[in-house]
Protein backbone atom coordinates (compact mmCIF):
# COMPACT_ATOMS: atom_id res chain seq x y z
CA UNK A 1 0.00 0.00 0.00
CA UNK A 2 1.09 3.25 -0.77
CA UNK A 3 0.15 6.30 1.39
CA UNK A 4 0.41 9.66 0.50
CA UNK A 5 -1.22 13.08 0.17
CA UNK A 6 -4.43 14.20 -1.76
CA UNK A 7 -4.92 16.78 -4.16
CA UNK A 8 -7.12 17.90 -6.35
CA UNK A 9 -5.76 16.17 -9.42
CA UNK A 10 -7.08 13.20 -6.94
CA UNK A 11 -10.50 13.84 -7.56
CA UNK A 12 -11.56 11.40 -10.46
CA UNK A 13 -10.05 8.74 -7.96
CA UNK A 14 -12.20 9.48 -5.05
CA UNK A 15 -15.12 9.64 -7.40
CA UNK A 16 -14.22 6.08 -8.59
CA UNK A 17 -13.45 5.01 -5.25
CA UNK A 18 -16.89 6.28 -3.79
CA UNK A 19 -19.51 5.40 -6.45
CA UNK A 20 -20.04 2.51 -4.47
CA UNK A 21 -20.91 3.82 -1.31
CA UNK A 22 -24.11 3.07 0.79
CA UNK A 23 -22.92 3.84 3.96
CA UNK A 24 -24.02 6.79 5.98
CA UNK A 25 -21.61 10.05 6.53
CA UNK A 26 -20.92 10.42 9.95
CA UNK A 27 -22.44 14.12 10.51
CA UNK A 28 -25.58 13.64 8.48
CA UNK A 29 -27.78 10.43 7.85
CA UNK A 30 -27.22 11.12 3.94
CA UNK A 31 -24.62 8.10 2.31
CA UNK A 32 -20.64 9.21 2.27
CA UNK A 33 -21.37 8.83 -1.46
CA UNK A 34 -20.94 8.52 -4.56
CA UNK A 35 -19.13 12.31 -5.38
CA UNK A 36 -19.86 13.90 -8.55
CA UNK A 37 -16.67 15.09 -9.84
CA UNK A 38 -17.72 18.21 -8.36
CA UNK A 39 -18.40 17.02 -4.90
CA UNK A 40 -14.74 15.45 -5.20
CA UNK A 41 -12.83 18.93 -6.67
CA UNK A 42 -15.16 20.57 -3.02
CA UNK A 43 -14.15 18.10 -0.59
CA UNK A 44 -10.22 18.74 -1.90
CA UNK A 45 -10.05 21.82 -1.76
CA UNK A 46 -11.49 21.97 1.71
CA UNK A 47 -8.27 20.25 2.99
CA UNK A 48 -5.96 23.14 3.65
CA UNK A 49 -2.20 22.84 4.81
CA UNK A 50 -3.10 22.67 8.75
CA UNK A 51 -6.23 20.18 8.00
CA UNK A 52 -4.55 17.12 5.76
CA UNK A 53 -6.20 14.35 3.72
CA UNK A 54 -4.36 11.63 2.86
CA UNK A 55 -4.76 8.46 0.59
CA UNK A 56 -4.24 4.74 0.86
CA UNK A 57 -3.42 3.53 -2.66
CA UNK A 58 -3.02 0.08 -4.07
CA UNK A 59 -1.83 -0.62 -7.72
CA UNK A 60 -2.96 3.54 -8.37
CA UNK A 61 -6.29 2.73 -6.81
CA UNK A 62 -7.65 5.11 -4.10
CA UNK A 63 -9.19 2.03 -1.49
CA UNK A 64 -9.25 4.39 1.58
CA UNK A 65 -8.76 8.24 3.20
CA UNK A 66 -6.99 10.08 6.04
CA UNK A 67 -8.03 12.88 7.63
CA UNK A 68 -6.39 14.93 10.61
CA UNK A 69 -7.76 18.14 11.63
CA UNK A 70 -5.52 20.01 14.22
CA UNK A 71 -7.82 21.19 17.09
CA UNK A 72 -4.97 23.21 18.93
CA UNK A 73 -2.53 22.44 21.67
CA UNK A 74 -1.12 19.41 20.21
CA UNK A 75 -4.20 17.71 19.64
CA UNK A 76 -6.27 16.41 16.36
CA UNK A 77 -8.64 14.55 15.49
CA UNK A 78 -8.46 11.67 13.38
CA UNK A 79 -11.09 10.44 10.44
CA UNK A 80 -11.17 7.61 7.80
CA UNK A 81 -13.07 5.66 5.43
CA UNK A 82 -12.32 2.94 3.33
CA UNK A 83 -14.35 2.26 -0.41
CA UNK A 84 -16.81 -0.27 0.47
CA UNK A 85 -15.40 -3.86 -1.15
CA UNK A 86 -12.06 -3.06 0.67
CA UNK A 87 -13.68 -3.46 4.01
CA UNK A 88 -12.66 -5.91 6.29
CA UNK A 89 -8.49 -6.81 5.13
CA UNK A 90 -7.18 -4.34 7.54
CA UNK A 91 -6.99 -1.63 5.45
CA UNK A 92 -8.46 1.00 7.96
CA UNK A 93 -6.36 -0.21 10.65
CA UNK A 94 -3.52 0.26 8.78
CA UNK A 95 -4.48 3.63 8.02
CA UNK A 96 -5.32 5.10 10.84
CA UNK A 97 -1.71 3.75 12.40
CA UNK A 98 0.07 5.28 9.45
CA UNK A 99 -1.98 8.31 10.00
CA UNK A 100 -1.11 8.14 13.61
CA UNK A 101 2.07 7.71 13.75
CA UNK A 102 2.38 10.34 11.55
CA UNK A 103 0.41 12.53 13.83
CA UNK A 104 2.59 12.19 16.76
CA UNK A 105 5.56 12.42 14.49
CA UNK A 106 4.28 16.29 13.51
CA UNK A 107 3.74 17.62 16.59
CA UNK A 108 0.57 16.04 17.88
CA UNK A 109 0.50 14.46 21.44
CA UNK A 110 -3.28 13.56 21.36
CA UNK A 111 -5.16 11.85 18.08
CA UNK A 112 -8.45 11.61 18.21
CA UNK A 113 -11.69 9.86 16.31
CA UNK A 114 -15.75 10.47 16.47
CA UNK A 115 -17.28 7.14 16.20
CA UNK A 116 -21.13 6.71 16.28
CA UNK A 117 -22.09 4.32 18.92
CA UNK A 118 -23.62 1.61 16.35
CA UNK A 119 -20.43 1.36 14.15
CA UNK A 120 -18.96 -1.09 16.14
CA UNK A 121 -16.71 -2.18 12.87
CA UNK A 122 -14.89 1.41 13.11
CA UNK A 123 -14.92 0.94 17.34
CA UNK A 124 -12.90 -2.62 16.44
CA UNK A 125 -10.69 0.01 13.89
CA UNK A 126 -10.06 1.93 16.89
CA UNK A 127 -9.28 -0.62 19.61
CA UNK A 128 -6.99 -2.46 17.08
CA UNK A 129 -5.25 0.81 15.69
CA UNK A 130 -3.86 1.35 19.82
CA UNK A 131 -7.29 3.72 20.77
CA UNK A 132 -9.09 3.72 23.49
CA UNK A 133 -12.12 4.35 24.30
CA UNK A 134 -12.66 8.03 26.32
CA UNK A 135 -16.05 9.05 26.92
CA UNK A 136 -19.29 9.24 25.29
CA UNK A 137 -20.89 13.00 24.04
CA UNK A 138 -24.57 12.91 23.75
CA UNK A 139 -26.14 14.90 20.76
CA UNK A 140 -22.57 16.11 19.94
CA UNK A 141 -22.59 15.11 16.09
CA UNK A 142 -25.81 16.96 15.14
CA UNK A 143 -28.50 14.93 16.37
CA UNK A 144 -26.51 11.58 17.15
CA UNK A 145 -24.12 10.56 20.34
CA UNK A 146 -20.46 10.33 19.42
CA UNK A 147 -17.86 8.01 21.23
CA UNK A 148 -14.54 9.79 22.18
CA UNK A 149 -11.51 7.46 21.47
CA UNK A 150 -8.16 9.03 22.01
CA UNK A 151 -4.42 7.83 21.05
CA UNK A 152 -1.40 9.11 22.64
CA UNK A 153 2.38 8.47 21.88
Amino acid sequence: MEFRRLTADDAPLLVEATGKETGRALWDSQPAGPYTLADAEAALSRWTDEDQSFGVFENNRLVAATGLMPDGDGSAELAYWVRPECRGRGVAVAALRHLTDWAHDNGHTRTWLEIRPDNKASQRVAERAGYTYERRIPNHCESHDCLIWTHYP
